[in-house]
């Protein structure tokens, strides 16, 4: 009988011993990727979102809105609409509240590294609940909208009505959960930019009307602006994301045999970084508290420009096409500066817009490459034998 191996080095065994259960291991293919997985550990996962998680709450929010349905003593209840209770407003409330309660719930059972300390898990799962909770929230404001204007004046009973919240609501509740299932960094990168740029569009469209650009940027986080903040929050949950982002990062690193002093002083640079960020947003630019808004704007930028200026001494195995693309990021920053402040081509509006634009598309950009290090430290190289 022919037996099939796999040679792998021993420093890959050692890792994989970590992982095992009584020296087992399930494999799966996905996405063209060969994944092991400890199956006890992936059975309960499956099991606990499909019972506990997720079919639980759902019932409960069906419940509920049956009963508060019948209460109101309406022979007929809306579909959409804000004039009487509806099974949109009644979804939206039931799911955000659901949601937020049983993504804390999921990410600290499943997700959340136990040798991090305890403002640290509070930290990220306060802000990964409270971000994805916005965000789903956001969807279906968007969603019972369109909604509104396809089915306009339909109606349904009150058990209806409340087995169709149950539906709505159990949707957004599995993606909060699998969401908090499957925090990854590629999945952290792409929340920051979604809160990040949503936020700041939302803050520019609420603004129009009164001409915001004409001022600067900033203007939209002070109290002359339309629902200020929007802008002031979006800036603080970024920096609170980027913090998370900095703690995912780095905790994978330390286990690398590549991490040195270097990588420690990277982590600060992102760690002050994202409190500049936030106190953008705490600190308007607006009386007293101008000189702190306006520093941390400038100490964003200067601190991207030092961390680019000795990029490669901080990351010598930094690839030559990033380190070429940061040093244009750089040469950006400095012309912009020279058209604004130099020869007085650009406003200030559009100067804050570009020189902000550049250091978080770096910032961004350079996790990915660090994270590129990091994957190219975990590649081994593993034989097919067969005897």
């Amino acid at each position: 009988m022919t037996k099939n191996y796999l040679e792998i080095p021993e420093e890959l065994y050692n890792k994989l011993s970590d992982y095992a259960e009584n020296d087992q291991l399930s494999i799966r293919l996905e996405n063209q990727q060969i994944l092991l997985e400890n199956p006890k550990i992936n059975h309960t996962n499956k099991q606990n979102l499909a019972l506990h998680y997720f079919i639980v709450p759902s019932l409960a929010s069906g419940i509920i809105a049956l009963l508060i349905f019948l209460s109101t003593n309406q022979p007929q209840i809306a579909f959409t609409g804000s004039r009487h209770l509806s099974v949109a407003s009644l979804s939206i409330i039931l799911s955000t509240l659901f949601g937020f309660f049983g993504f804390i719930w999921t990410y600290l059972r499943k997700s959340c590294d136990l040798s991090k300390s305890k403002f640290k898990i509070f930290r990220e799962t306060l802000t990964l609940s409270v971000a994805y909770t916005s965000i789903s929230f956001a969807v279906q404001i968007i969603f019972w909208y369109i909604i509104g204007k396809t089915f306009s004046g339909v109606t349904f009973d009150p058990f209806t009505a409340g087995f169709l919240v149950l539906v709505f609501v159990g949707i957004i509740f599995y993606f909060l959960i699998s969401a908090a299932l499957s925090i990854t960094l590629p999945n952290l990168i792409l929340l920051l930019f979604t809160t990040f740029i949503g936020g700041i569009l939302v803050s520019m469209a609420t603004n129009n009307q009164k001409d915001w650009w004409q001022h600067n940027f900033s203007f939209l986080g002070t109290g002359e602006a339309t629902q200020h903040w929007q802008f002031n929050i979006t800036l603080i949950f970024s920096a609170l994301i980027l913090l998370t982002i900095t703690d995912f990062l780095f905790a994978e690193f330390s286990k690398s045999s590549l991490y040195n002093y270097k990588f420690k002083i990277i982590r600060v640079f992102y760690i002050l970084i994202a409190l500049l960020i936030a106190f953008v947003g705490i600190f308007p630019a607006q009386s007293w508290t101008m000189p702190i808004h306006n520093n941390s704007a400038f100490g964003l930028v200067a601190v991207v420009l030092i961390m680019i200026i000795f990029l490669k001494w901080l990351v010598p195995t930094i690839s030559k096409e990033f380190l070429a693309l940061s040093w244009t990021a750089l040469i950006a920053l400095i012309l912009s500066a020279v058209a604004f402040m130099g020869i007085h081509y650009l406003s200030l509006t559009v100067f804050e817009i570009i020189a902000f634009a550049i250091a978080f598309t770096w910032l961004v950009m350079f996790i990915n490459s660090l994270r590129g290090i990091i994957q190219e430290g975990n590649e081994w190289q593993v034989k097919l034998l067969q005897k």
